[in-house]
């Protein structure tokens, strides 16, 4: 890479970075239930987003217009890094990843304002957030083609280490599902239609009876809670089991790892397993404190900095070739 492009490799690490804050500061919209306290788009109470006055940014407004903000400011900062690649010497299929991640990062503005404008609707609202996720992932792969790292990788990978690609795809599928009955789960209502944790309504099995959603359903009214729907408590009981899938494809994929035997790969690994017992810690903590939106919030990216180091550890077994 050129010194002069050495800029474009440290943005690059910065949308990354940036990404993660914007879906954090959406999960917090989402978990205030604030999605409608700005009413109209793209203006926000008929002004132009950036004359609107922080001093009256108060409430589920300051959540909201602060989530606009931050999501224009990263328009604005992939349009830089898909000018920036557009003018490097990186190979033509970058180029066009970093154009594809300018389209996506428009289109995800669009689903902001439909959600808006038609009152957030659950199916729009999900496809919002997995495509979050998807940007998510088009940035780390850029950012990776860009790094030091990537460069000293290429042909270093042993062949025996692309045999735990197997595992490590497996791992991915198993994050992604989850992440998307994570969303369905978060717009359908349905975070506390299963009340406590580790257990389902006092039981170990759910019976998904009468009886069973009487109970439930009765702890919701004695605090003060909507009560829910057997469809939502289906949901969020598939939002744990995907939960269990992860924690067990993750052990696949960790010990994989580790037999393989490749030590540049093990702080990927611990990672990895960081992060998941922190997402098994929040996930419990957010039923435990009711859906704290802060505690919420973190488990919704943290989920995400799961899938980014996913994606990184598949980069690192296997590096893409410059063209």
């Amino acid at each position: 890479m050129n010194h002069s492009q050495l800029w474009l490799r440290w943005f690059s690490k910065l949308v990354v970075a940036s990404t993660l804050g914007l879906i954090f500061a959406g999960a917090l919209v989402k978990s205030h239930e604030v999605g409608l306290s700005v009413p109209d788009w793209p203006t926000t109470y008929g002004k132009h987003m950036f004359t609107f006055p922080f001093s009256d940014m108060v409430g589920g407004i300051f959540y909201e217009h602060l989530h606009r903000l931050i999501a224009t400011a990263i328009g604005l900062m992939t349009i830089v890094l898909a000018v920036g690649l557009g003018f490097s010497d990186r190979p033509a299929w970058l180029k066009k990843l970093g154009y594809t991640a300018l389209g996506a990062v428009i289109l995800q503005g669009m689903l902001g304002g439909i959600t808006v404008l038609y009152f957030l609707p659950p199916a729009v609202s999900i496809f919002h957030g997995m495509l979050a996720q998807g940007f998510l992932v088009i940035t780390v792969i850029i950012a990776y083609m860009l790094s030091s790292e990537r460069e000293k990788r290429i042909g270093k990978t042993s062949q025996d280490s692309r045999s735990i690609l197997r595992p490590a795809y497996l791992f991915a599928g198993a994050v992604v599902v989850q992440l998307f009955l994570g969303a369905l789960m978060r717009h359908t209502g349905s975070g506390l239609a299963i009340p406590d944790f580790p257990t389902v309504c006092g039981g170990w099995l759910p019976m998904f009876d009468a009886a069973f959603m009487d109970r439930i359903n009765e702890f919701m009214f004695d605090n003060d809670f909507n009560t829910v729907s057997l469809s939502q408590v289906w949901m969020h009981y598939l939002h744990r089991v995907g939960a269990l899938a992860v924690l067990v494809f993750s052990g696949y994929f960790l010990v994989s790892i580790f037999k393989d035997g490749n030590t540049s790969l093990y702080s990927s690994g611990f990672g990895i397993a960081v992060v998941i017992l922190m997402q098994i810690a929040l996930g419990a903590a957010a039923i435990w404190s009711f859906r704290n939106p802060i505690i919420t919030s973190l488990h919704v990216v943290n989920g995400a900095a799961l899938l980014l180091l996913t994606a990184l550890t598949i980069l690192r077994i296997r590096p893409i070739p410059h063209s």
